[in-house]
């Protein structure tokens, strides 16, 4: 946090009604999405079959916990905003990033079943998008490209936790004794890539989010960039064998066609990070 950044803590008042709004908005719609469609998604892929219908149960509750606790440093970011903290500004940025995480993948299941579209989470996210950039420029008094090169780390952060999810569908879908397709599997033949690469994605996942905060946050900017670095050669050992399987070898096991992956995307984006993250100069320059 800058001297500038101190000062901009001291006259908070109106990033302090925002975030008693975000925050306010963040707690009651988890909530209430949950009450409202979670129901409605897990008996729209039921009835679809598709095969998220065996984690979305476990997994929209457990983003709703996510969004809950991103709504709360959202309120405790408004209190200290109001009060004139200089750690308002730090818990402002935890919570958004938390909060932009927890409201992103739960349309998937929604729209991807036809249950509700497009997702009601998306009600959330972009408002936090937007009072992303004028949290860290505004107040962070942060330049533009460390802003937006915040957001891809975050997107890989995102996409990362994403790649895990399916990861861990696509294993519970293919263990002995699951049903994929009416075809009872009797050994590990198909999950196996799914069971390696699902928590390689998530620990990738974690060190982009330490990173996405600490970016903003930390004072040992090295530090940061050793964690991005290791997300980064976790998302690409796990991401891109996951993709490539996905794309070609189940296909054919499966005697499908070859076709695109969403697999791909979080290790293209995590491999774009890294290349800004592997240059000393340009870190050096982002975060200058």
């Amino acid at each position: 946090m800058t001297e500038e950044t101190k000062i901009k803590s001291r006259k908070g008042g109106s990033m302090g009604v925002v975030a008693l709004i975000l925050g306010a908005a963040g707690v009651f719609c988890s909530y209430l999405f949950i009450f409202l469609f979670l129901d409605t998604i897990v008996f729209a892929e039921t009835a679809a079959a598709t095969e998220c219908r065996l984690v979305s149960p476990f997994f929209i509750p457990l983003f709703a916990v996510f969004g809950i606790l991103g709504g709360m440093l959202w309120l405790t970011a408004g209190v200290g905003f109001f009060g004139k903290k200089e750690w308002a500004y730090s818990v402002g940025v935890i919570a958004v990033v938390i909060t932009l995480f927890a409201t992103m993948w739960p349309n998937i299941p929604a729209m991807e079943s036809g249950a509700v579209a497009p997702g009601p989470w998306f009600l959330i996210f972009f408002p936090n998008l937007l009072v992303y950039f004028i949290l860290v420029m505004r107040k962070g008094h942060e330049r533009g490209k460390k802003a937006w090169f915040g957001l891809l780390l975050g997107i890989a952060f995102i996409l990362n936790f994403i790649n895990g999810i399916a990861a861990t569908t696509r294993m519970s879908n293919r263990l002995p004794g699951m049903t994929v397709e009416l075809e009872l599997m009797t050994d590990y033949s198909r999950a196996w890539i799914y069971m390696l690469t699902m928590p390689t994605n998530m620990l990738a996942s974690i060190l982009f989010g330490l990173a996405t905060v600490g970016i903003f946050l930390a004072k040992n900017k090295e530090k940061v960039r050793i964690a991005a670095l290791a997300g980064t050669f976790l998302a690409i050992s796990a991401g891109f064998p996951l993709a490539l399987y996905s794309m070609f070898i189940e296909s054919v096991l499966m005697g499908e066609s070859a076709g695109f992956s969403m697999f791909i995307l979080g290790p293209v984006v995590s491999l774009v990070a890294g290349i800004f993250i592997m240059s000393s100069k340009t870190w050096n320059k982002i975060n200058g």
